[in-house]
């Protein structure tokens, strides 16, 4: 089983992501925990969860200024565990500083799910 921790700002990311990256983890015969929250109101039950865990998959679908400032603060938050962040372009430029496991652009597609748990070598 792997365990993926999903923050997104919008509910309609995570709708969509969910169903790929479960899809695509079961391609690769694991099974997917999946757990999500949604808006900034939920940001501190996040960090709460993923605080120390460097045994998850942080998930992070954040847009513009704000949520790069969110996606920072969680990489902060949790140093050790993978990070898989998607945003838009403008965010791309800060991604290397983040020690991220890998970054993409939204709107997600099954390509960049691939990509991402490639770079978390599952």
């Amino acid at each position: 089983m792997v365990r993926f921790v999903m923050y997104a700002d919008r509910k309609e990311d995570v709708n969509e992501y969910t169903g790929l990256l479960r899809e695509a983890v079961r391609e690769r015969g694991e099974w997917p925990l999946i757990h999500t929250y949604i808006g900034e109101n939920e940001l501190l039950p996040y960090l709460h969860f993923v605080r120390n865990n460097p045994c998850l998959i942080m998930v992070v679908m954040t847009r513009g200024q704000r949520g790069r400032k969110e996606a920072m603060r969680i990489r902060e938050n949790n140093w050790e565990a993978r990070m898989l962040w998607f945003s838009d372009l403008e965010n791309e430029p800060y991604s290397d500083s983040m020690k991220l496991t890998c970054f993409g652009c939204l709107p997600v597609e099954k390509e960049k799910i691939e990509a991402g748990l490639d770079a978390c070598e599952l």
